[in-house]
């Protein structure tokens, strides 16, 4: 049994990515499939387990992984693991099958939900933050530009730093149109995640 926690230690830690000859020998293939399960890793993982240990001259048993694997899939295929993976971003798998998937699928689709939700709120306060900025940069030039205006004397040099304080007027005037928008479309992204969270 000592040898069986060890081993999914070991596994945990290294991703599950491969087993060493010394697993292959100990091969308590029933705990490695729990394990498997309970993570919500596909039984084709145990292919390439097999055919690791088969390069290392070891076993391997299917019937004895299937069956831990089986039991650890009861344990993963619930609303709140399937709600972790959907706000979380990841894909959904298709490991929760059957009756078990209905359950899986609602907390999946909830947590989808509220991933895109999320994902949509982040992004408009980065973009609100960027334009801020960019704003500021203009603002800040046509404020350089005016100064210069007061000590230039040379006609052909005023006339292109108003020409060009003329553009970066339009523009900002633009950005903070549009700044405008990304302030209501950040409301209401707000109000749509707020709800979200509210229904779980």
């Amino acid at each position: 049994m000592k040898q069986g926690v060890l081993l999914i230690a070991v596994l945990t830690l290294n991703g599950c990515s491969s087993i060493s000859p010394q697993e292959c020998e100990v091969g308590d293939w029933f705990a490695i499939g729990k394990t498997d399960g309970q993570q919500g890793i596909a039984s084709s993982k145990f292919r390439s387990y097999q055919k690791e240990c088969a390069e290392h001259g070891l076993g391997s048993d299917f019937k004895a992984y299937e069956q831990g694997h089986a039991e650890g899939v009861l344990l993963y295929c619930t609303y709140d693991a399937g709600r972790e993976l959907g706000q979380s971003g990841g894909a959904y798998n298709k490991v929760c099958t059957g009756a078990l998937e209905p359950t899986f699928r609602l907390g999946y689709d909830r947590g989808r939900k509220w991933y895109q939700a999320e994902s949509a709120l982040l992004n408009l306060q980065k973009t609100l933050e960027q334009n801020a900025g960019t704003i500021e940069k203009l603002e800040q030039r046509i404020d350089d530009n005016t100064r210069e205006l007061s000590v230039l004397k040379d006609k052909q040099q005023k006339q292109n730093l108003l020409d060009e304080n003329r553009n970066l007027l339009q523009d900002l005037r633009q950005l903070n149109q549009m700044q405008g928008q990304l302030q209501r479309d950040l409301k209401q992204a707000e109000l749509q995640f707020s709800l979200i969270q509210q229904g779980g």
